[in-house]
């Protein structure tokens, strides 16, 4: 095993199939144990900037007040876009046109977006 990690261990041809299984099983832990080791790395690099920019300590969620009442909420209309709007007019053009039985068929052919 002490010629594996010499100079000669990489640099001579590979022969026989014994040697390649050797030679590949080395290159595969050398690979492994570098990812591994800079995967620590990173993580213990993470844990550091999430202890100086946000502490350990958890923080104390603050008990509501007992003089405070909520105040009633009132429902909300839906709030539409500006393309759901236009949509929406559109439909309501084919439909008021279909209802009022011209005899005239609307077909959609595409919507291009701009």
């Amino acid at each position: 095993m002490e010629h594996m990690f010499t100079k000669e261990f990489y640099s001579a041809p590979v022969e026989s199939l014994g040697d390649k299984f050797v030679f590949g099983g080395s290159m595969l832990l050398i690979g492994m144990a570098t990812i591994f080791a800079v995967l620590a790395l990173l993580m213990a690099c993470l844990y550091l900037f999430q202890v100086v920019f946000h502490g350990t300590g958890k923080k104390e969620k603050c008990a509501p007040k007992e003089d405070a009442v909520a105040a009633p909420t009132l429902p909300t209309a839906p709030v539409m876009s500006k393309e759901e709007e236009i949509v929406a007019v559109i439909a309501a053009a084919i439909a008021m046109a279909e209802s009022e039985g011209s005899g005239m068929k609307f077909r959609v052919v595409s919507f291009k977006r701009k």
